[in-house]
């Protein structure tokens, strides 16, 4: 990396950076560009030239949260497909828990404006495809049935992750449980293709995650009243 894209890399991570602190503060309809180059040192021209715009600087956010999903993969490349699919999914639920305030905030612009509709789709076929990756390589080893397609299983996954986070981001879930519902709804939804160690794997990681039950207490009867 030359000495000019080295700045221009620290001056993205700055402005993102600043951006989510703005946002976690002001939400994303009070963000202007004005406030974000005073915060993050730059000039207004030097955002739109970086980015181009605010919902652009979405698109920044969301590229630096998924090479950190990708990143964790290849943490644990040669590892077998339980651990990586893992892998993935606990690295996306740091990194929205690691801000909450901005995540919430993002998560209802990406509901509510369609001018995100087009990085919102993006997204999703860039998680699917990740995912299904993980899942091919799994039917390679027989760890996985090979009569399923891995674009369908992955995105089925992605549906129950984002409806995850929906419910977190309203107040539903606090954080254990969205935690807990994203790795037990991938798990569950792997368990059933899953074949020989990996389907055993999943069914100890399923037991562990759902829920205890509660037994009630069983009435004592006294004989003789």
């Amino acid at each position: 990396m030359s000495l000019l894209d080295e700045h221009k890399a620290e001056r993205r991570a700055r402005i993102l950076a600043a951006a989510r602190e703005l946002i976690a503060t002001r939400g994303f309809d009070g963000l202007t560009m004005r406030h974000l180059a005073r915060a993050s040192r730059v000039s207004v021209p030097t955002l739109y030239n970086l980015f181009g715009g605010k919902h652009a600087l979405l698109l920044g956010e969301l590229e630096e949260t998924f090479a950190k999903v990708t990143g964790a993969l290849a943490r644990v490349s040669g590892k077998r497909f339980v651990e990586r699919a893992f892998a993935a999914i606990e690295a996306g639920n740091a990194e929205l828990l690691a801000a909450p305030r901005y995540s919430r905030e993002l998560i209802h612009v990406f509901l509510t404006s369609a001018e995100t509709r087009p990085l919102r789709r993006g997204i999703e076929e860039r998680y699917v495809a990740l995912m299904a990756g993980v899942l091919r390589e799994a039917q390679a080893t027989r760890a996985f049935a090979a009569w399923a397609d891995p674009v369908a299983v992955s995105r089925r996954m992605f549906s129950h992750y984002t409806h995850a986070m929906i419910e977190w981001a309203q107040g539903d879930l606090d954080d254990e449980a969205f935690r807990t519902a994203t790795s037990l709804g991938g798990c569950l939804m792997m368990l059933g293709l899953a074949r020989g160690a990996a389907a055993r794997a999943l069914a100890r990681r399923a037991r562990q995650l759902q829920p205890k039950r509660r037994t009630p207490e069983r009435a004592r009867v006294r004989k003789g009243g």
